[in-house]
């Protein structure tokens, strides 16, 4: 089972992309928090709203309301969500962003990347010719930060 939080699909979305997460993953999982933020701004989206009725999003409800309200001091919603589905379902990978729901998944053991991980593994793959274009977009038209640093990194794996 394949997890995301709501970052990496908005990317994707706003980057016309989301059609990668089948291509490299087959069927990504959602919380129900994830869903409700992926509704606020992609209600009316024709690609979100595909993904959803053609069974390649699958909004899940996490079970253990404990570790939510535990973890909600530190993280927001969709990301303790996530978290929490990706350990009951003993998830193989979560989609994730933000530093701080990173390092709570690394703690519990559960193997993550994120937007700029996608976009690498669609280039090596061959379903996208180039990361370059695709970063310069969210940095600078959707506000996605990335460290200078992690765009270099970026930019040498992808061999551009």
């Amino acid at each position: 089972m394949i997890v995301s939080n709501s970052t990496p699909i908005s990317n994707l979305l706003h980057l016309k992309h989301v059609h990668l997460l089948q291509k490299l993953f087959g069927q990504v999982y959602i919380p129900t928090a994830v869903a409700d933020e992926l509704n606020v701004y992609f209600k009316s989206s024709h690609e979100f709203q595909d993904c959803l009725s053609n069974k390649r999003i699958i909004v899940k409800k996490v079970e253990s309301v404990h570790f939510v309200k535990h973890m909600t001091p530190y993280l927001h919603q969709g990301e303790i969500e996530a978290i929490c589905l990706c350990l009951e379902n003993d998830a193989v990978l979560c989609l994730m962003d933000d530093k701080d729901g990173r390092e709570v998944a690394q703690m519990n053991q559960i193997p993550i990347t994120g937007t700029l991980g996608i976009l690498l593994k669609a280039k090596r793959l061959g379903y996208i010719p180039e990361v370059k274009f695709l970063m310069d977009i969210l940095r600078t038209e959707k506000h996605f930060w990335i460290a200078e640093r992690m765009y270099q990194k970026a930019l040498s794996l992808a061999g551009e």
